[in-house]
């Protein structure tokens, strides 16, 4: 890379040692003048940043010969091309450019252009190294020497693959919309149409590209054939309005005489400024609708539907060409009598049929209907609606004739058949929906308890950080995640998969909502068939997933419930299910849990909880202490961290152990952070001014994840230092390891953080992800080593490496250490031996309050300092 940089200074130095290298600019037009030798000097820096620019940007950057061979590439050319700088050093530009895909004329022209020594922008596909196809916007700028004379090109290109793919993926669908749709300028000048609305309007697209309002309106008649004013238009009035239109109908005369029937809707074009700019139009044509809709007016007086008539005295039969023509028979191919009339009929459906015919003959005057299938001249199957009632009886009663209209309704069977399979299907990932899982659970709910021995469960999964992935990375990565996810679990449960190939159980995968997905197993041996699907979902659903640029890493957390606890309904089911979920994330994430009974109790206590802390919060039961840290090489008090801790007025103090996850789990995490914060600067102050240069110089805080994603925390930060008079630098804000390595979101809020002057201290490292190798990455001050290590490191080589390891990366780092949970000599003496900064724990002192902190430092004061082991 040194290389590269050197070699590319090195040329921009020869090219303003000749008096060359400008570029036509307007910004650089003052380079086209011969510079002394002092301003050279002066501008080589800036040459060795525009240099270092040209290497870091994004953007490819690539210096040529007048004839476009390359001299110089930086790395983002080079790596889009698939190159080395040697490689790429003498070829020429023109070789890359791809042989189908850009407008000869075009590229002719540019060519033209480049030769004349002109500056050329235009968007070109290329073809890269190794096959790929790039389509880049291109920028060349020439560069002239001191006489003028072109010395070569400066090109500036963007990779803008994605943005065409997409544009043309756009294109695509509007090409293939079956409605027809038109784009007018706020003028009413038409700027784009599609194929259908070509083929709707009769029109080519020069044609309509070409059309006027006085034309439209000409062509344009209301629904009773009066001329459409060209004021009244659809279009003309969204444009003077700004608002849509739907449903409008309106007859378009085309070009050849024909009268079309067109449904159309309108949406206003806005600009970026929100101001009106056109108007899209979208149009269906409706004609045979149209008239579809007078033949069923006409049935209403007896034509234009199939009509029958059946005489019960003769068995006769009869009806008009229209059902005949549903039937796909002509008058004469057909004998109708009641017996062929029944050899149509679908078995299935005959049985109804008659029941439709004794019901009519037995009710006078009531008319009703019914859809049957028939079987078609050419052999399948059609629907049909039947309508009819008796017509003619005896004087007895006894029923002669009957008669009736019919009419097609097989598009509308298809269409509800098509809607019940949507509404059992999720949308996003084309699996079974929660209405097909509460049907499977049902169902495997009555065979448990009309049949012995046959066992099922619920497995409920739930994806552990799925709501970071949308926050941070966008809904269409969460969609295209989920399908993933789906897919995998489709994959994992197929008939052959290794672990389900030697077992006869069924299995079904649904999604019922969000990143919450449900497998049924049915007819499964016992609990422990669930328990190992279970476990293989939880190893294939935790490989890393690929979405574009991304690599994401979601885990999946499990709640089974099976026949040996299952309860008598769906619902109760699903939800016990979920409580085991929730049981899993608990207890770590990436698990699973079986359900017990007894799960309902912390849920019930849980709520309990939640209700108490929502009160505590406003009823000043919380309250902070501090536990001191203590310098390791001298045992001074070198600061202290606030810790919150809850005086419940009936249970007394609740551990943080037990109230910390409920607050995280419903939300008061976030107003429970900002009070330790503000009350743990106001103790700090209030130390400041009692004990003067005798109080801590400093204050820890821990941050929660809810505070970190919430965007008004550095103004909370900021409002806080500022209302309690403290420094930025005697604040220390805590964070654990896990969630400081989260994401580049949370990284960003670490880094404003430290903008403020606050330092960051990295919580319990060595128990999340983060490793040695890239704690260089976090904006953090210290390190905390968790207690888990402290207090192993005695009995321990692994735990002890491991600390001496973290302790010297953090010093070459500039960072500080801070040993945490020290409760014995040995473990403080082994801390100082490996030069551990500073410790905390109950061997120095258990968390205080503020009157008790100041007890606490006056026996320190009073006592003399411990030495060095």
């Amino acid at each position: 890379m040194r290389e590269l940089f050197q070699r590319l200074r090195a040329r921009w130095r020869r090219g303003f040692g000749a008096h060359a290298g400008h570029i036509d600019e307007p910004a650089t037009e003052s380079l086209r003048e011969p510079a002394s030798p002092p301003a050279l000097a002066t501008q080589a820096p800036a040459m060795d940043v525009l240099a270092l620019v040209a290497e870091r940007t994004s953007n490819w950057v690539v210096t040529t010969t007048p004839d476009r061979t390359i001299l110089w590439a930086n790395q983002s050319a080079l790596k889009g091309l698939g190159l080395t700088l040697s490689q790429a050093e003498g070829k020429r530009l023109t070789s890359f450019v791809a042989s189908q895909g850009n407008d000869a004329q075009e590229m002719a022209l540019l060519s033209e252009e480049l030769d004349r020594g002109l500056s050329v922008k235009m968007e070109i596909l290329i073809t890269g190294h190794q096959g790929q196809n790039i389509w880049l916007n291109v920028e060349y700028q020439p560069s002239h020497d001191a006489h003028d004379q072109l010395s070569g090109f400066l090109v500036l290109a963007l990779d803008i693959t994605e943005r065409v793919n997409q544009r043309q993926k756009m294109a695509a669908v509007f090409s293939a919309l079956p409605v027809g749709v038109i784009v007018q300028s706020k003028t009413g000048a038409v700027l784009d149409c599609n194929p259908s609305a070509c083929e709707i309007s009769g029109m080519s697209r020069d044609q309509l590209m070409d059309v006027d309002w006085a034309s439209v309106a000409a062509s344009s008649v209301r629904d009773d054939l009066t001329p459409y004013p060209a004021h009244k238009l659809p279009t003309a009035r969204t444009l003077r309005s700004g608002k849509g239109l739907r449903g409008e109908l309106l007859g378009h005369i085309r070009p050849s005489g024909d009268l079309r029937w067109l449904t159309v809707n309108t949406e206003p074009l806005r600009d970026a400024q929100g101001e009106l700019a056109g108007v899209v139009l979208s149009m269906i044509d409706v004609t045979e609708q149209r008239v579809q809709q007078q033949l069923l007016s006409l049935a209403v007086d007896g034509a234009g539907l199939g009509t029958w008539q059946w005489n019960f005295v003769t068995d006769e039969m009869t009806c008009n060409d229209r059902l005949l023509e549903f039937f796909g028979y002509r008058r004469g191919d057909l004998e109708m009598t009641s017996e062929i009339w029944g050899r149509h009929i679908h078995p299935d459906d005959a049985s109804a049929w008659l029941s439709f015919i004794k019901a009519q003959m037995a009710n006078t005057g009531i008319q009703s209907r019914m859809e049957i299938r028939l079987r078609h001249g050419r052999g399948h199957w059609f629907w049909m609606m039947f309508s009819g009632t008796v017509v003619n009886r005896s004087p007895d009663g006894r029923s002669l004739r009957m008669a009736g209209v019919c009419l097609d309704v097989n598009a509308q069977k298809l269409l509800e058949q098509q809607l019940r399979e949507n509404a059992r299907t999720d949308t996003l990932t084309q699996m079974p929906n929660r209405a097909v899982v509460m049907e499977r659970v049902r169902d495997a709910i009555s065979r448990a308890q009309a049949e012995a021995g046959y066992n099922f469960a619920v497995l409920f999964m739930d994806f552990d950080r799925f709501k970071q992935v949308n926050d941070t990375l966008g809904h269409s990565v969460g969609d295209a995640l989920l399908r993933q996810i789906a897919q995998r679990l489709q994959q994992s449960l197929r008939p052959g998969d290794a672990y389900t190939q030697s077992s006869d159980f069924g299995q079904l995968a649904a999604r019922i909502g969000g990143d919450e997905f449900v497998v049924v197993l049915d007819d499964i041996r016992g609990d422990l068939d669930a328990e190992v699907v279970a476990s293989r979902l939880l190893e294939v659903l935790a490989q890393p997933y690929v979405i574009g640029p991304h690599t994401i890493n979601s885990s999946v957390s499990i709640g089974i419930v099976t026949s040996t606890h299952a309860a008598g309904d769906v619902e109760a089911v699903l939800r016990d299910a979920d409580i085991a979920m929730y049981e899993a994330k608990r207890n770590g994430r990436a698990r699973y849990a079986l359900f017990e009974p007894a799960m309902h109790k912390r849920v019930r206590d849980d709520v309990v909880l939640e209700a108490d802390l929502r009160r505590a919060l406003t009823q000043e039961e919380l309250f902070v202490v501090y536990q001191p840290l203590v310098d390791l090489a001298s045992g001074a008090l070198a600061g202290m961290e606030a810790l919150v801790r809850w005086r419940h007025p009936l249970r007394g103090l609740v551990s943080p152990v037990e109230f910390i996850p409920v607050a995280e789990a419903c939300g008061l995490i976030e107003p429970i952070g900002h009070f330790v914060l503000r009350t743990a600067c106001a103790g700090f102050a209030h130390l400041q001014a009692v004990l003067g240069e005798r109080a801590p110089r400093s204050v820890s805080v821990n941050l929660s994840r809810a505070q970190l994603r919430e965007p008004a925390l550095i103004s909370h930060v900021r409002d806080v230092l500022r209302a309690s008079g403290m420094a930025a630098a005697q604040l220390q804000l805590e964070v654990t390891e896990s969630l400081a390595a989260q994401d580049a979101v949370v990284k960003t809020r670490l880094r404003e953080l430290k903008s403020l002057g606050v330092t960051l201290a990295l919580d319990d490292f060595g128990t999340g992800y983060s490793s040695l190798s890239c704690l260089h990455e976090l904006p953090v001050d210290t390190v905390k080593i968790d207690r888990s290590f402290v207090s192993m490191a005695q009995t321990s080589d692994y735990h002890r490496v491991l600390i001496e390891a973290t302790i010297l990366v953090a010093e070459t780092l500039g960072m500080a250490t801070v040993a945490e949970g020290i409760e014995t000599s040995g473990q403080a003496d082994m801390m100082r031996a490996l030069r551990c900064n500073k410790g905390q724990g109950y061997l120095f002192s258990q968390p205080l309050a503020l009157p008790a902190l100041i007890q606490w430092m006056a026996a320190q004061a009073s006592t003399p300092p411990s030495r060095p082991g």
